[in-house]
């Protein structure tokens, strides 16, 4: 179908971005920011199923759809890195009250073995 190809399709790369850009868009909204970080394969598969229903008629045969590169926008990272730091910080809490309840319950015993 390379007539179909050259002829019928202006700008097959602009065809071909506007149909993934059109599959991440209803792809990505339905999902929680780090399920797509987990779910890029199936993102991916969604964009070739797409392309091959789409382009085959051109003469494209779509081999693979790769998702490399996740890019939110800059607030959403920032918001991200707060939630861990967040996570992070009460787990090193916890810790540090665990270790001090250790030293506490040690001196008590060795106070109570001295006496």
């Amino acid at each position: 179908n390379v007539y179909d190809a050259f002829y019928k399709l202006t700008d097959s790369r602009q065809q071909i971005s506007s149909y993934i850009f059109d599959v991440v868009r209803a792809t990505v909204p339905k999902l929680e920011l780090d399920s797509v970080f987990l779910e890029k394969e199936e993102i991916a598969k969604g964009i070739k199923e797409e392309l091959t229903k789409s382009m085959t008629g051109y003469g494209y045969m779509i081999l693979h759809a790769l998702v490399n590169d996740i890019e939110p926008a800059p607030k959403v990272k920032d918001a991200m890195n707060e939630i861990n730091a967040a996570r992070r910080q009460r787990v090193a809490a916890l810790e540090r009250a665990e270790a001090e309840k250790v030293a506490v319950v040690k001196a008590a015993e060795a106070e109570a073995e001295a006496k």
